[in-house]
């Protein structure tokens, strides 16, 4: 719903969930001196304990999109069209990469140009499954992020835009994505 929170849940297998309150560290692609990075964001969002499960607040959102993109798409340099989360899965069920992103300019060996980092989205974890969007063209404006999909069955991906492209409150950890 436009203008509404999303709420990530994470199941548990104990009802305890508030007793071990944990951060939500996520991989992130951001901006950093005009080029598309790859950090780990610690977000400052602390769950609260529903139906069996921490939920996480990150704030307002706008409407989602869910896309199908079809095996072994290589989209080239990309930038995130909005400050959002994202999430790629396989259609047809887990075993296989569904997409990685890397900065584009980290493919070239230029002078001050980031480092080379890669992350790929697939079945499993949060740090492996969902990935934060934030390096939008007028940001990243020397070099965006290379985004390819390998896999060879279809990805769904579901794209959620942040309200006014504003990420949620957060920390960066480490550059490179979460581990």
């Amino acid at each position: 719903m436009k203008g509404q929170g999303i709420l990530v849940s994470l199941g548990l297998s104990h009802v305890a969930v508030t007793r071990d309150v944990r951060p939500l560290s996520i991989t992130a692609l951001s901006s950093r001196h005009g080029y598309s990075v790859l950090e780990c964001w610690r977000l400052a969002s602390t769950p609260v304990d529903y139906m069996s499960a921490a939920n996480y607040l990150l704030g307002n959102t706008a409407e989602a999109v869910w896309s199908r993109i079809e095996p072994r798409t290589s989209v080239g340099e990309a930038w995130a069209p909005h400050v959002q989360i994202t999430a790629p899965r396989p259609e047809s069920g887990p075993g296989s990469v569904n997409g990685s992103v890397c900065p584009a300019s980290a493919l070239n060996n230029g002078r001050n140009r980031p480092k080379t980092e890669v992350a790929y989205g697939m079945p499993g974890t949060v740090q492996s499954s969902v990935l934060i969007a934030a390096d939008l063209k007028s940001a990243s404006i020397i070099a965006g992020h290379f985004t390819e999909f390998p896999s060879n069955e279809p990805t769904i991906l579901v794209q959620v835009p942040f309200a006014n492209n504003r990420a949620p409150q957060h920390t960066v950890l480490h550059g490179g994505p979460c581990r």
